[in-house]
This record gives structure tokens, C-alpha cells and sequence, in this order.
């Protein structure tokens, strides 16, 4: 170990030699001391023997860069002060260890910061925005989650589960309620199905089959049920029609609407605030069978 001025003076050849050697063996071992040299100069490497760092002179010649540390026993380097933000484009050469530590996101405020990406176009994105956590698929194909069993958690509970050959079940306060069968779906507790209930219906009336399931119309005057759209084959519940103060207010029927026996209009209740109740199901396109009229619930 040694450090050098790396002036030769003008002296006996012996001593010429011994210098010489003395400025060599500070190069040969990067100027390796527990101090720093007392001459330096640009760019010039030193070890430094009481910490087992290596170092490099800056190009101002007034200090030194720190560049890795040793140790010694293990045989290994640790990089000191290099900074990987300045590398826009780095590669692994091998896997990444977190080494017991956790790779830490910020929050995402656009496409280009604080995302774990993925695919060629980055077309898969994992982030959280400050508000909420997103896994962003924007990509072709679909996103798919592949397990044996995949469980939704909340924070206390189960909200759903995904059976590889098995069930997909639903659950409510972590009971569940909805559970897919080799032959159905099985519901614990009661199927509420959606209700419209509109209170004022007169002439052109078309009803929402893809939204409700039930209807309850208060006649404000004469009402043609027009051909809806919106049925699904299998669909069934029930038409409740009640009469205003008035009463004595008429349903006529659209094509798409069938009776026992044929027929355009429905026979209803007469009296003011009168309630029948009409049940139906869908057999096919356009075609939605009416059953009899149970009237004048009180």
C-alpha cells in the first residue's frame, strides 16, 4: 500500500529507483492508504483503506467521488453513490431480489410515472392515483386472473369466490347468498326482482324489460302498451295496473302482447283505484303471453 507526489527528483540512480518504485506501487494499488494522498490530481483513483471504499478524484481536482465499498471478508462491492436515475434505458442482467426490501410506488398522477407496466405497448398497468387502486387493462384480448380458487377479499371478509370446476359464489356480510350449481344457481335468503313503479301512465306506454322485472302502472288515462325491445326469452313476473280517481281507464294491447282467447284490449276493473294484477312471460321475440287478470284487490 502506498501513495505518491508522482515527482521524481533529479538524485542518485538508487534513489531514482526507489522513488520510481514508490510511484509505481501507488498506481499498481490505486493509491491505497488510510489517508488521502497529499498530491492529486484529476481523475485519479484512491483506495481508501480505513473505510474500504474506492474512489475517484473529480474533474475540479478538489475532491474525491466515492465509487464502491468493500468488504473484504465476503469478496464482494457495494455501489456507493451511483445514481440509476441517469440511466433512462437500464436492463437486467439477471433477476431482480428485493433483498427483503419492497420496490415502492408513488402516487400516479398520468401514463408516464408511478406504474408498474407491462406488454410490449405497456398495455396492462397496475397503479393507485391517490384515490383509488387501478389494474388497467387497455390492451387486445382480455384480462385474465387464473387460479384453482380465486377469493375477493374485503377487509374483514369474503365478497366472492371462483371454483376451478366449482362454484362462483356471492356473498353478503360474508354469508353467502348467490352460489352457482351443476344445475342452477342457488339463492339463499329472498330474490328481490327490480319494480317500476310509475304513477302516471296515459297513451303510448313502452315498458323496460331489460331494467325491471315488474311493473306496477297507475292509469291516468287511456294506455296502449307498445311493442317493447328490451324482453329476454324466459323472462317473467307481473303487470299491476291501477285505476286513478277517475277509473274506467282502458289498456289496449300492441301486437307483441297475447291474451287466452286474442283479443286487443284487457279486461280490467272499472271502479276508481281499482288494482288488478296481471302476470306474463316471454316464450319467444315478440312474444309475451298475458295471464287472466286477478282484479279489484283491496
Amino acid at each position: 500500500m502506498a501513495t505518491h507526489d508522482y515527482v521524481i527528483a533529479n538524485q542518485s540512480f538508487p534513489n531514482f529507483r526507489s522513488d520510481l518504485n514508490s510511484a509505481l506501487s501507488a498506481i499498481v494499488s490505486n493509491n491505497s492508504n488510510g489517508t488521502a494522498p497529499s498530491t492529486t490530481f484529476a481523475y485519479q483513483y484512491w483506495y481508501d483503506t480505513g473505510n474500504n471504499i474506492l474512489k475517484v478524484r473529480n474533474a475540479d481536482n478538489d475532491a474525491f467521488i466515492s465509487l464502491f465499498t468493500f468488504d473484504q471478508s465476503a469478496d464482494t462491492a457495494t455501489p456507493s453513490t451511483i445514481d440509476i436515475t441517469l440511466d433512462t434505458a437500464p436492463a437486467l442482467g439477471g433477476n431482480l431480489q428485493t433483498n427483503t426490501k419492497n420496490i415502492v410506488f408513488g402516487d400516479s398522477a398520468s401514463a408516464s410515472d408511478d406504474r408498474l407496466q407491462f406488454g410490449l405497448s405497456q398495455d396492462l398497468s397496475i397503479y393507485h392515483d391517490g384515490s383509488h387502486s387501478y389494474i388497467d387493462d387497455t390492451g387486445t384480448g382480455n384480462l385474465k386472473i387464473q387460479s384453482s380458487q380465486v377469493d375477493i377479499l374485503g377487509t374483514s371478509e369474503t365478497m366472492a369466490t371462483f371454483v376451478d370446476d366449482g362454484a362462483v359464489t356471492l356473498f353478503h356480510n360474508n354469508v353467502a347468498k348467490i352460489a352457482t350449481t351443476a344445475n342452477g344457481v342457488t339463492v339463499t335468503g329472498t330474490a328481490v326482482a327490480t319494480t317500476d313503479t310509475d304513477t302516471t301512465n296515459t297513451g303510448s306506454v313502452t315498458l323496460d324489460f331489460a331494467t325491471n322485472q315488474n311493473f306496477v302502472l297507475t292509469l291516468t288515462g287511456a294506455v296502449t302498451l307498445a311493442n317493447p325491445s328490451t324482453e329476454q326469452v324466459g323472462q317473467s313476473g307481473f303487470i299491476a295496473f291501477i285505476q286513478d280517481g277517475t277509473g274506467s281507464r282502458v289498456v289496449s294491447l300492441s301486437s307483441d302482447f297475447e291474451k287466452a282467447g286474442g283479443g286487443s284490449t284487457l279486461d280490467l276493473s272499472s271502479t276508481a283505484g281499482a288494482t288488478d294484477l296481471v302476470p306474463y312471460v316471454v316464450i319467444a321475440a315478440n312474444r309475451i303471453l298475458l295471464g287472466t287478470p286477478q282484479k279489484a284487490f283491496a
